[in-house]
């Protein structure tokens, strides 16, 4: 417990310039990179050796209290032993990671504003972006049947170098080699409304298995923003965005921007969404329909499971980290793309 009010006293208390000098871009660094010398070799995704090792310290303490060793304590000191250890990972969560929630932002540190687009600058942007959509996938096939997996590279060859790319051309150093796995069985995590998950106690970003392969590349490379030092979520879908603008093989390079485009696409099918419909039936190219279509089919595989809960507990999760938008900060990445466009 002592850990953990030193440790919270510090990170809510330091400014962010102080976290993002010593602590993003020195100490994390020694971390990040001390962590990836042995542990990502292991081949399977360590999310699961988490919960294991979980598992098998919750059955030893109900085997110790079954056995009758743990009646002989009290329960205030079962208590205390307990809140230590969430404390202990609380900590640990805190010093090997949480503290990039409170790192400047990345517009502060490029050099530009948040920019929210009006609605004729949005329609634009919309309409404009579906043109170059046709035209990369025109030069992946002429076909115009739903993409699959065949026509897609390896995740992490593809996006680790277009991450680090992007990084480091703006001022960043992507520390380390952090890996982000597929989770299986299929639905584990979008059965819980959540494509990817990074779990900064093994260091390691995952995403579900059962994602469309459209949808798996710009998944990877929000997961791997976060392995890489940035706590929000619309910061690591913006490096997300800034990763693909480094891919040149056209198939990644359109599901980066098929990503990007959907974001906006949606906020303008909010704004007037008869017009949408209008210009989408007689405008979209039949290639990006069926491949939204796919992506639609294969989403409504993976029911969600309580998704008023998840959406609850995520929010106030965010906030407590300093997200003060809560879940609406994934909506960010169009003021950060679209401010970064006008730079």
């Amino acid at each position: 417990m002592v850990l953990l009010a030193v440790v919270l006293f510090f990170r809510l208390l330091l400014p962010a310039r102080i976290i993002e000098n010593w602590y993003s871009r020195r100490l994390f660094v020694v971390f990040r990179e001390g962590w990836d010398v042995l542990l990502p070799r292991l081949p399977f995704p360590l999310f699961y050796l988490f919960w294991l090792l979980v598992a098998g310290w919750i059955l030893r303490w109900g085997w110790q209290i079954w056995r009758g060793r743990r009646f002989r304590e009290s329960w205030k000191a079962q208590g205390r032993k307990l809140i230590n250890a969430i404390a202990l990972l609380v900590s640990v969560f805190l010093l090997g990671w949480g503290f990039n929630y409170g790192r400047q932002e990345v517009n502060e540190v490029i050099g530009f504003d948040l920019y929210q687009p009006s609605l004729p600058e949005l329609r634009e942007r919309v309409y404009a972006e579906a043109a170059e959509l046709a035209e990369l996938r025109r030069r992946i096939t002429a076909d115009t049947t739903a993409l699959d997996a065949s026509f897609f590279p390896d995740l992490e060859s593809t996006v680790r170098p277009a991450l680090e790319t992007a990084l480091r051309q703006q001022g960043y150093y992507p520390a380390g080699r952090p890996r982000v796995r597929e989770l299986r069985p299929r639905g584990l995590l979008l059965h819980l409304s959540t494509a990817g998950v990074y779990w900064p106690w093994v260091g390691e970003g995952n995403i579900d298995a059962g994602l469309h392969p459209l949808q798996k590349i710009p998944v990877a490379a929000h997961e791997m923003a976060h392995a890489y030092g940035f706590g929000d979520e619309g910061t690591c879908t913006f490096w997300a965005w800034m990763a693909g603008q480094q891919v040149k093989d056209p198939a990644p390079a359109y599901a980066f921007k098929l990503a990007y485009w959907r974001r906006i696409a949606g906020k303008l099918r909010q704004q007037e969404p008869e017009a949408y419909w209008e210009w989408r039936a007689g405008n979209l190219a039949p290639g990006i329909r069926n491949d939204l279509q796919a992506i639609y089919d294969n989403a409504e595989l993976y029911q969600d499971i309580a998704p008023v809960i998840r959406d609850a507990t995520y929010d106030a999760y965010l906030k407590a980290q300093g997200i003060h938008e809560g879940l609406l900060n994934y909506g960010k990445v169009v003021q950060l793309v679209e401010g970064y466009r006008r730079r």
